[in-house]
Order: structure tokens, then sequence, then C-alpha cells
């Protein structure tokens, strides 16, 4: 996942030219999501300055526990081409304990992002964000392949009925009914 922050409004925007606000992100639980942040300004990513620390997370309130963060990224790049990347691990106890209930599809936390450089830390404006339910879990079963049809009915043109048949190898019989 990309995150893009416009630094001169701390909002999550869709690219570096096009600032529209990004209004929710999607994770699915279990999953660990890369994030890649970078940072934009002017149309153009930007390099924080030296010694630029981040944190991420969600939360299900703004008071309450994490329920998934990375308080360090890794930095790769240098100017326009500088992504700071998070392993953002959404299978935690907190996070699995809101699906106690399997049948639930999904909840709403907030989202955010936090910087520092120097000693002036910053964050992305909350986030809405919705964390959904995982569907493969690596426990379920194989299903059962219901039966092929290897057989049908044709009617000939004087009302005839042939039975076709198909074997294992794919060989056609036609007999008359």
């Amino acid at each position: 996942m990309r995150v893009y922050i416009n630094l001169d409004t701390n909002e999550p925007v869709v690219s570096p030219v096009l600032t529209q606000r990004v209004n929710t992100f999607f994770f699915v639980r279990r999953d660990v999501v890369p994030v890649e942040v970078q940072f934009v300004r002017n149309g153009s990513v930007v390099e924080l300055g030296a010694g630029a620390t981040g944190a991420i997370g969600l939360k299900k309130t703004f008071a309450g526990s994490f329920l998934a963060n990375d308080s360090g990224w890794t930095k790769s790049g240098t100017g326009t081409a500088t992504v700071y990347t998070f392993d953002l691990n959404l299978n935690t106890t907190e996070l699995n304990t809101e699906f106690t209930v399997d049948t639930l599809e999904s909840i709403a936390c907030k989202f955010e992002v936090t910087w520092s450089v120097g000693s002036t830390t910053t964050s992305l404006l909350p986030t809405a964000a919705t964390v959904y339910n995982d569907v493969i879990r690596g426990t379920e079963g194989a299903p059962t392949f219901a039966t092929v049809l290897s057989q049908f009915d044709l009617r000939a043109p004087n009302n005839a009925t042939w039975r076709i048949t198909v074997d294992n190898d794919g060989a056609l019989t036609a007999t008359k009914q």
C-alpha cells in the first residue's frame, strides 16, 4: 500500500500531483501490510530531514490501545525517490479480539502516521480505516467438487432421442434411446 502525505495540509492524498484527500484506508485482518509512505509538496515527492523517524497505527478509539502499529520505518532512496516503509502487522491479539464474533465483516477504526524531524513531531490528520475480516485462514478444508454431468440427451429432427456420453478421456459416444 502506498500512502502519500501532503506536507502542506498533513492530509493523505491520491498521488503527488492529485491532491484530492483520501478519506478511508482499507486493510484485511491477519495480513502483514508493507505501508510505503511518501511525503509530497508542490506535486513532487520530497525527502524529510536527516534522522527523521516515524510511526503508524490503527486504533478503534482515540484514547484506546493500538489495534496494530509499527513504531519504526525503513527509509530507502533519496530526493524524489524517497520511500519510508512500515510493516503493519494486522495479526494482533487486540485486533483479533475485535472479531470475536466470526460473522463480523469489518470494523471501523482510525489510521494515523506521525513523523519527527529533530524536535518537531507532526501527524497525518486522523483518517478513517476499515479492517475487513479475513476469508482465507489456512485452516479450511478443500471444497468437495460436484459430480460433473457426463451425459445428456439430444432430440433429433425425427424426434428420436440420442444419449451423448463423455468418458474420462473425452471420447463421445451416442446411443439411440
